[in-house]
């Protein structure tokens, strides 16, 4: 059976994929429910501002597609703006946002999505955001894999959180001293390692449910899984992509590596 604590970490792993699949899912399925018919692009170009007390490693100066597009719904000319489903494509990123002008010449025609219930809301491309529905998802699977297998870093963060009892007993000290556990609730873990004969034994945390290379199989699992999210969204997201998305596979493929050569050394 789960510890207490082990188990508010699996509870909030599940809530982060619970959350982040909703949203995920809610976000896609409003943009494949707008209906779609021709439109002619009227102008494209590229605007640009410097927005101050915003700090970023690319500067301050963004840019963003400006583009403005007509189109017919039922008999009325609709006159619409916006680039991306939910979004506007605002970077600090010249590239970026120039080639997304480029998708579209001025004269030509377009592709608009548009909401039957509402036909001046209406977009061009399919372009979603990967936070905060990806991020929670990677998350939710970071947590699991730490939740259920031992000694991982990311349970001790989570436990660091809760608040443990204060007349619990050091696990260090000996049985006739009176000495406190420090407000430190990770030490709980150190307790487990104690009781196992340390940290290098044969199974350095007993109240992880898996463990052993079963553990590696399931961080990999995870690992995959987190990975499978973000190239879910560049299957099903026009570019350019959210930045987010990259960072969160880079993270996903350090947390495994970190994860494997802690088992292996």
């Amino acid at each position: 059976m789960l510890s207490p604590r082990r188990s508010v970490a699996l509870l909030l792993a599940l809530g982060l994929l619970a959350a982040g699949i909703g949203l995920g899912g809610s976000q896609y399925r409003t943009a494949t429910g707008y209906a779609a018919t021709t439109g002619t692009v009227e102008d494209a170009r590229l605007d640009s501002y410097a927005e101050l007390g915003r700090p970023t490693l690319g500067g301050n100066r963004y840019y963003r597609p400006n583009v403005t597009y007509t189109y017919r719904v039922d008999g009325r000319t609709y006159t619409g703006r916006d680039v991306a489903f939910g979004t506007d494509v605002d970077t600090n990123q010249r590239d970026r946002a120039a080639r997304v002008v480029s998708n579209y010449d001025e004269g030509s025609s377009v592709t608009v999505h548009y909401d039957p219930d509402d036909p001046a809301d209406a977009y061009l491309a399919q372009r979603f955001d990967f936070f905060p529905a990806g991020v929670l998802v990677a998350l939710g699977l970071l947590l699991l894999g730490d939740a259920l297998t031992p000694r991982t870093r990311w349970l001790r963060f989570v436990l660091s959180k809760i608040p443990l009892n204060q007349n619990e007993r050091s696990p260090l000290s000996s049985p006739d001293t009176d000495e406190r556990v420090p407000d430190d609730p990770t030490r709980i873990l150190d307790r487990n390692d104690a009781a196992s004969g340390g940290s290098n034994g044969d199974d350095p945390d007993p109240d992880a449910p898996v463990g052993g290379r079963w553990a590696v199989a399931l961080w990999a699992l995870c690992g995959l899984a987190a990975l499978g999210t973000v190239g879910g969204y560049l299957a099903v997201s026009n570019p350019p992509h959210d930045l987010t998305a990259y960072a969160t596979a880079v993270v996903s493929v350090a947390g495994f590596g970190r994860f494997a050569y802690r088992r292996v050394t």
